[in-house]
Formats: C-alpha cells, sequence, structure tokens
C-alpha cells in the first residue's frame, strides 16, 4: 500500500476492512482462516476503539435513543460470539480429552 492510499481516519479504514470482509469468497480451508483471522483481527480494533470512548466518557455525546441501538446491536452481536466462542471451545476440548476441572474452591481468591 502507498503512503497515499493508506486511510487518513478510523473510518476510513473502517469502511476498507468492511468491503475486503463483504468480497471475501474463500476457496479453501486456508482462505477460510485467514478470513476468520481478518474478521476477528478487525472486531478486536473496533472493540479497542470503543473501549477508549467508555473510558473516555466520549459516549456522553450520544443521546439516549442512540446509546439504546448502540447497546442493543453490542449486546446481540456479543451474546452470539460469546456462544459460538463456548460451543466451538466445548467441542474442541471435548474431542482433544481437554475436558477443564472447575476450580477448587477452597483456593480461590474472590468468591
Amino acid at each position: 500500500m502507498e503512503m497515499s492510499d493508506e486511510p487518513k481516519s478510523w473510518v476510513e479504514e473502517a469502511r476498507n476492512r468492511v468491503k475486503r470482509i463483504s468480497d471475501l469468497d474463500p476457496q479453501d480451508r486456508l482462505d477460510i482462516v485467514y478470513g476468520i483471522g481478518l474478521c476477528c483481527s478487525t472486531l478486536a480494533k473496533s472493540m479497542q476503539g470503543w473501549m477508549q470512548w467508555i473510558g473516555n466518557i466520549s459516549l456522553k455525546d450520544f443521546e439516549r435513543p442512540e446509546l439504546e441501538e448502540i447497546f442493543g446491536i453490542i449486546k446481540k452481536a456479543t451474546v452470539q460470539l460469546m456462544e459460538l466462542d463456548i460451543d466451538k471451545t466445548e467441542k474442541y476440548e471435548q474431542s482433544h480429552g481437554l475436558r477443564q476441572k472447575a476450580p477448587d474452591r477452597q483456593n480461590r481468591l474472590v468468591s
């Protein structure tokens, strides 16, 4: 990428990433893994930005209806991604004999 082609803002970069992700048409397992990685890195960067906004109280500039919309979308996406995470992690652990034991309650620092 040439210097003049670099995104000038997060919005530009985000739009570029969304287009790249939308245009993906994986042909094999390696392409699929690449796509998953691109999606995850994009989400991670976005979530890092949201956390900065929360930390800086930048969301105070949004009205309640906008905050409710943001919360609803992020909540739904989070639940879906976490359910996927739980399901695939459980299946992986079962297939590899990695069932995790519940922590010993006597050794817990916080109850």
